[in-house]
């Protein structure tokens, strides 16, 4: 940043001018009000707009406040509708509306509706900037009408078609430049095979864009068109929703880069205080093995593997069992009942092929080594044994786990990753000195 201010103003402007929005973003996220309002004096409204997108809420609203009210107009004007309500919702209900009155009566009335929307539903991702014409135009005709009014927020890589009953299909741009001028648009007009509603979902949505390799799909109803959804639309909230699924996984909870370490601190704490809870659980319960683990020392030896391999295992399940929770592939029986029959098995056969390795590579490490006084083949079978047990169970719980949070109506996806690290290491630990216990004790 420091260099950049070190630039006389008319370099400045030409640098801002050509740089990317996301880059001149990360600049500002550190930078102090006088150098804000010197981007702000040199930079044009409209990729100030493309500028606030890529700010962190803190930043982009701090930003905000330093703008005139002419040129909070303008920008506010300037956005996306998706993106308007994105940065509409960034604030505080009371705020919200002070914002929404500086717009356009039109961009008012849109902007409540799109923010009215269920935001699991895919019409809380749609935008309206989509352009549309009458098939009975000639292509010269259609060209002359998207050049004269197409506005700079509108999506016109894919041109829609429409007559008095709807929508009929939709033309490339490519394809409308290409064309010969006399000729009709119903010549040149594409059927559309794939669509939404606004009743589908998030998921159903990505299922589409996946499935189908659309770069827009239109949202309909009743065949008119109400607004439609880009691919960089939905991939954007993919991103952020398997980021939010991982830092919940974690315990992390809501993140957002400028809240403070304080209220960080506070919003992984809770999930801390239940590992510990648990913990203390664990190790009461393990009491029962101490005289076990005082006369066969050398059960320290394999602990580490034992507990590692059953939390990795266990990982494994549970994180493929919350995608697919996310992504709405387990809501019918059938589908939850294959998915669970897939795992296990899979759980099954990981946990025979470690139980084995870990017996052979044991048994050599102790043979080899003499590193105890103790019977090397029967504490290499405890550790396959171990592993084999401790392994198969952790694989269960990490499908159970999620699936029964689900019918409780507990997010997996926060929930989840304490409880089965807790689990794995005791269900991992009794099967381990139980083992030894029949193995050595009895």
């Amino acid at each position: 940043m420091k260099n950049l201010l070190a630039l006389n103003d008319s370099r400045l402007e030409k640098r801002i001018f050509k740089m990317h929005p996301y880059d001149i973003a990360n600049h500002l996220k550190k930078a102090d009000e006088a150098a804000l309002k010197r981007i702000i004096k040199l930079t044009s409204p409209a990729k100030l707009a493309d500028i606030f997108i890529e700010l962190p809420d803190g930043v982009a609203h701090e930003f905000f406040k330093l703008l005139n009210k002419d040129l909070q107009r303008k920008i506010l004007n300037g956005f996306e509708m998706d993106e308007l309500k994105y940065f509409i919702l960034s604030y505080d209900e009371e705020d919200q509306e002070e914002l929404i009155s500086v717009l356009s009566m039109s961009k008012q009335k849109t902007l409540k509706m799109l923010m009215s929307y269920d935001e699991e539903k895919i019409a809380s991702l749609m935008t309206t900037g989509f352009v549309t014409i009458d098939i009975n135009k000639s292509i010269k005709e259609a060209t002359a009408y998207v050049i004269s009014n197409v506005k700079d927020t509108n999506y016109i890589d894919e041109i829609f078609v429409v007559d008095d009953n709807g929508l009929v299909g939709s033309v490339s741009l490519i394809d409308l430049i290409s064309a010969r001028p006399n000729d009709s648009l119903a010549k040149i007009t594409q059927q559309i095979k794939n669509h939404l509603t606004l009743d589908d979902s998030i998921n159903e949505g990505l299922r589409k864009f996946r499935d189908y390799g659309m770069s827009v799909l239109p949202i309909l109803d009743d065949n008119e068109i109400v607004g439609i959804v880009t691919a960089d639309d939905i991939l954007t909230e993919m991103a952020e929703e398997h980021e939010d699924t991982l830092l919940r996984f974690h315990g992390v909870g809501d993140y957002d880069v400028s809240d403070s370490p304080r209220k960080k601190a506070f919003q992984r704490l809770p999930w801390l205080w239940v590992s510990v809870v648990l913990n203390l659980i664990v190790a009461a319960i393990l009491t029962v093995f101490e005289r076990t683990l005082t006369e066969i020392v050398a059960l320290i030896l394999f602990q580490p593997m034992i507990l590692g391999m059953a939390g990795n295992i266990g990982t494994q399940s549970i994180s493929v069992t919350i995608l697919k929770i996310n992504q709405a592939e387990l809501k019918e029986n059938k589908e939850v009942r294959r998915h669970i029959a897939r795992e296990l098995t899979i759980g099954v056969l990981n946990s025979i092929a470690i139980g084995l390795i870990g017996l052979l590579v044991s048994f050599l490490i102790l043979f080899m080594l003499k590193v105890s006084d103790v019977n090397p083949f029967k504490l290499s079978l405890t550790v396959g044994v171990s592993l084999f047990g401790a392994m198969l169970i952790s694989s269960f719980a990490g499908v159970f786990i999620p699936l029964t949070l689900v019918k409780l109506k507990v997010d997996p996806a926060t929930a989840s990753g304490p409880i089965i690290t807790t689990l794995n290491d005791l269900f991992a630990l009794m099967i381990y000195f139980g083992t030894a216990t029949i193995m050595f004790m009895l």
